[in-house]
């Protein structure tokens, strides 16, 4: 069971970093072109954005005048292991 968990966080991570990625570029797309590279559904899309900006304050905005999803000032999510001596 544990392992199992394991498997689940590390896709919820893959798919964190690759929706990242799209927010970066500022031209994903709207929900289904997300959903469609990201190869899962809406919903998913939808539960990920929400994981976004309530667990990591990311400014996740949909932009109107390009029709697609993007971060609302430039920036990206940092997941790993920092040392103290770094921060």
């Amino acid at each position: 069971m544990e392992a199992l968990m394991e498997m689940k966080s590390v896709r919820i991570i893959e798919k964190i970093e690759q929706v990242d990625r799209l927010l970066q570029n500022g031209n994903a797309g709207r929900a289904r072109d997300f959903a469609r590279k990201l190869k899962v559904s809406k919903r998913t899309v939808f539960n990920l954005f929400k994981i976004l900006r309530k667990d990591f304050d990311a400014p996740v905005v949909f932009d109107r005048r390009s029709k697609s999803y993007r971060y609302a000032v430039k920036g990206s999510m940092v997941m790993g292991f920092v040392k103290e001596e770094d921060t």
